[in-house]
């Protein structure tokens, strides 16, 4: 099974791929999309606007693809789950793309530049292998620490 969701915003254009893959047959296996905002209703996928948890559908999904959201992106990659993102770039300036760009280039996604290329990305990422993600060690002490040293000698 193939989830996709968009989170609290709406991104059509992704919908309206995936639901005419599905509907022209290239991609066979069930999709379920969360569509958020959207006003595009899908023809051929099941989908809800929102829910509680995603939970069960990151369980039963085989891939995720999503929009780019923070939050989703990083609930996806410490899971390990096969993640698939196109970015939204109608939200806010572009500011996803920096986050993908670096989960990307660090093997925990596959960032999916144009939505007309995602039933590639998603046979990709059937086979893809991606990098286990893996917390950066806190600095913060070490950053409090050098800011009361470098305010101390200022004060002097």
């Amino acid at each position: 099974m193939i989830f996709v969701t968009v989170g609290t915003a709406h991104f059509d254009p992704l919908i309206i791929e995936m639901d005419r893959l599905v509907g022209d047959g290239t991609i066979t296996e069930p999709v379920i999309a969360q569509i958020g905002r959207g006003s595009y209703i899908p023809k051929h996928i099941r989908y809800f606007r929102f829910i509680r948890s995603l939970e069960a559908a990151y369980k039963k999904a085989d891939i995720i693809v999503s929009t780019g959201g923070a939050g989703t992106t990083m609930e996806c990659v410490k899971r390990g789950l096969r993640l698939v993102v196109v970015e939204n770039k109608s939200l806010m300036e572009g500011h996803q793309a920096q986050l993908i760009g670096e989960m990307a280039r660090r093997g925990h996604l596959i960032w999916c530049k144009e939505v007309s290329s995602i039933a590639t990305c998603i046979e990709e990422a059937r086979t893809h292998s991606f990098t286990p993600f893996v917390s950066d060690p806190p600095r913060i002490h070490e950053m409090i620490k050098d800011l009361i040293s470098n305010t101390y000698v200022i004060d002097r």
